[in-house]
Formats: structure tokens, sequence, C-alpha cells
């Protein structure tokens, strides 16, 4: 019952953080500034990066 209740937590919280990027993106793409669209960029590529790394330990595990 508990390890059930992870799981369900785990995809939950990569479902938020998913939809957290998406809004990045957006952010990134209808952005007027270019200083915005930069930085907003890489904050956009280091969490996917992070998240694909988890997603890649939480299918070994």
């Amino acid at each position: 019952m508990e390890g059930n209740k992870v799981k369900k937590q785990l995809i939950i919280g990569i479902i938020l953080f998913g939809i957290s990027l998406i809004s990045g993106s957006i952010q990134v793409i209808f952005s007027p500034y270019k200083f915005v669209r930069v930085v907003s960029l890489f904050v956009v590529i280091g969490s996917s990066l992070s998240l694909g790394a988890f997603i890649r330990e939480l299918f070994i595990i």
C-alpha cells in the first residue's frame, strides 16, 4: 500500500514538473525581450535535463 502511494506521488510530481516546463517553453517562444528568452531557455534546458535523468533512473530502478 505504501509503495503505491509513493508511485502516485512521483507520477503527480512528474506531471506538475512537465507542466512547468511547458509553461517555461511558452515563455521562451512568446517573450519579446532577448534577455528573458535566453535566461528562460537556459532554465528550461536545465530543468528538462534533470527531469530526463530522474525519469531514466526511475525506470532503471
